[in-house]
């Protein structure tokens, strides 16, 4: 084996082992790509994401624990059956006693032979404060708990 069979067996090494590094930085990168940041707990984002957080969860118990009295009393809690859900927060405003949360509902439902489906929706959870906290009075029908529902 001459010079130029050592070199280019050399360089066929040294690539695939860079390719190999860059694949495993990827699978790190996925895999330690945690859950978002909490949101202040005592705000109507952070409401909305813990509510949010709980209803995709199942936890329809602690979901209730956001809602607002009036709904959560008379609660007939159903088990949420669509595909997984993920909430980009867009924007709240906040006035007075009342707030609204708007969102974008990203669903994903199945896979096709190129992926998953998934589809968003511009959605709003309304909150009002009560004895100082703050929580949901409607919700999305997405994440509607209540057999009487909250929905808008």
């Amino acid at each position: 084996m001459g010079e130029d069979g050592r070199r280019s067996k050399t360089l066929l090494v040294a690539l695939l082992a860079g390719v190999g590094l860059v694949i495993v930085i990827a699978v790190i990168a996925v895999l330690t790509r945690g859950a978002p940041e909490p949101l202040p707990a005592g705000t109507p984002e952070g409401v909305v994401q813990r509510y949010t957080q709980a209803v995709v969860d199942g936890d329809l118990g602690t979901a209730r624990r956001y809602l607002v009295s009036e709904t959560a009393d008379s609660c007939d809690p159903v088990e949420q059956t669509q595909g997984d859900s993920r909430v980009t927060l867009v924007g709240t405003k906040e006035s007075g006693d009342s707030a609204r949360v708007d969102v974008v509902v990203t669903t994903v439902t199945g896979s096709g032979p190129l992926g998953a489906d998934e589809y968003e929706s511009d959605a709003t959870f309304t909150l009002v404060r009560e004895g100082g906290d703050w929580l949901v009075s409607t919700a999305p029908w997405q994440f509607v708990i209540c057999a009487q529902g909250i929905g808008s």
